[in-house]
């Protein structure tokens, strides 16, 4: 028996389309498709490139007024520091008389703190800013406001000159950099509070308080919630100060009068697209029918229908042919596509064992495989980076060299296992003793190194010796007999001076010297022993 679809095959192989039955009525409808799709197109690209063109005039108008707010506050804060440096030098009771343009008051306190003179206005915290490690404090003022207690930077012998700035002074400063009448320009503390504000809060609500966590972007606008209203914003910090000032404003107001806008255009041409496409259908429906179905049956075969039934067309048309055709492509493509799906799961297994392996021995190459912390090359590579960052940032950086004093007698005389076991715990215990900030790696046999950024070398000795008494006070438990074991290490510390190779040779030779002095100790170069 003749199989059917051989003989349907062998009739369409010379097959031709009719000259009577050609689809030139169905042109109709594919001319107001492409209309349809052309304008959709052009109305969306329009969208896009009014929206982007307005989001990149936002994006360079608002952070380049935050830009502007922030360094006005710089010379400012400067130029008082001058002038209280100045006056400081003033024999007592001469202050009161001097005329001053920057400052709002003026306190005198003794080797005691307590105030000796003063003039204009001096709140009762104002000594605050003899207490801050920058000299500059925020106060609350008798009138409600905040404003600037600062110390200079050199006094005359015991007697502290403190100014007051009035923040208020910032205002005027504010609202010459607002980009729009929207916008809101702020001075924000550590805590969140609002030191001073220029332009209208969002939502209307009066705003004492605000959270930057979401605007922490170093300039660069982001989207976020503020009192129950959708703004854009961000935040900048400010050299002399640990502060910020943000700009903000609500989105709506931003973006609302152009996405309007292009909105309507949208609206009107998809309106007068629709018009035309349901005249385009009243005529060609019946001629679209078939290629409906056509469409239907190739959308189930691209989403994988395998055993998928073409409708029979049987008129000798362009579309009675392509009917005929496209299902002995789907009888031909059944068995490719079982290949292809089989094979890519071969694939996408070895892949994914791949990537494991990958990361593991990524993993492996910077990592200590006993101690579990970062190893010696991952150290190198780690100091390279953070010298380049203090270059550039001027902040201090140090290092702290830690050595496990007779660690050699340890092993000879309790065995490598007991050694290992101590080396896991003292890494244990120095990766409890330091900040997220810090890197602590295992150098190489005994030997672990610290390394501590914004740490200038007092406040890196007080972590050595808090990692040194840590350890001296831990009992280790080694072996089967319980018995607890003492261990000691010796620190060197030192602190980085501009050269990479003499910043690490400093700290090794402070450790050395804590070793000839009895070890058990912390040396900091150039300062001495301290035990």
């Amino acid at each position: 028996m003749e199989n059917p679809e051989a003989r349907s095959d062998a009739r369409d192989a010379g097959e031709r389309p009719s000259a009577f039955g050609g689809v030139a009525s169905k042109i109709v409808l594919l001319v107001f498709v492409a209309t349809f799709l052309t304008a959709t197109g052009v109305s969306w690209v329009s969208i896009q490139s009014s929206g982007a063109s307005l989001r990149g005039m936002i994006d360079r108008l608002y952070p380049l007024s935050l830009e502007h707010a922030a360094r006005r506050i710089d010379p400012w804060i400067r130029a008082a520091q001058l002038e209280l440096e100045r006056l400081a030098h003033h024999p007592t009771g001469e202050l009161a008389g001097e005329p001053t343009t920057q400052l709002d008051g003026l306190v005198i306190f003794d080797a005691d703190g307590r105030a000796e003179e003063s003039w204009g206005v001096v709140p009762e915290t104002a000594a605050d800013a003899l207490a801050s490690p920058h000299g500059i404090a925020a106060v609350e003022l008798p009138d409600g406001h905040f404003g600037l207690a600062i110390a200079p930077h050199r006094g005359t012998g015991d007697r502290r000159v403190v100014g007051i700035l009035s923040l208020q002074r910032v205002v005027s400063m504010f609202e010459v950099e607002l980009p729009t009448e929207h916008a809101l320009i702020a001075l924000v503390d550590r805590e969140g509070r609002v030191l001073a504000k220029a332009g209208p809060a969002p939502g209307g609500r009066p705003l004492s308080h605000l959270a930057l966590d979401g605007l922490r972007s170093r300039g660069q606008l982001r989207e976020t919630v503020l009192a129950g209203v959708h703004v854009i914003g961000a935040a900048q910090p400010i050299d002399l100060l640990e502060w910020q000032v943000a700009i903000v404003t609500p989105f709506d107001a931003a973006y609302g009068s152009v996405l309007t806008a292009v909105a309507r255009i949208f609206a009107i041409d998809l309106g007068i697209i629709l018009a035309f496409s349901l005249v385009a259908y009243r005529v060609a429906a019946h001629v679209m029918r078939p290629i409906g179905r056509l469409s239907e049956a190739v959308k189930r075969s691209a989403e994988g229908e395998s055993n998928l039934a073409i409708p029979v067309v049987e008129s000798r048309d362009e579309i009675g042919v392509l009917s005929r055709t496209f299902g002995r492509m789907l009888r031909q493509q059944r068995a490719q596509r079982e290949e292809i799906e089989e094979a890519n799961r071969h694939l996408l297994d070895r892949n994914f064992r791949l990537e494991q392996a990958n990361e593991v021995l990524n993993q492996l190459s910077i990592t200590d495989g006993l101690t579990k912390l970062h190893n010696h090359r991952y150290f190198q590579d780690h100091l390279t980076r953070e010298i380049r960052r203090v270059e550039r940032s001027r902040e201090s950086l140090a290092i702290l060299l830690l050595d496990i004093d007779d660690f050699k007698s340890l092993n000879d005389r309790l065995g490598h296992a007991a050694g290992d076991e101590i080396l896991v715990r003292i890494a244990q215990i120095l990766v409890d003793a330091i900040r997220g900030s810090d890197l602590c790696a295992r150098y190489g046999g005994e030997e672990f190194v610290i390394l501590a950024p914004n740490t200038d070398a007092q406040g890196a000795y007080e972590l050595a010796e808090k990692v040194r008494t840590e350890i001296a006070e831990s009992s280790f438990i080694v072996d089967d007999s319980m018995r607890p074991l003492r261990a000691t290490v010796s620190v060197g510390v030192a602190a980085f001076e501009g050269n990479r190779l003499r910043f690490f040779q400093q700290a090794d030779q402070a450790l050395y010297r804590a070793k000839a002095a009895g070890k058990n100790c912390v040396v900091v170069h150039g300062e001495g022993l301290h035990r």
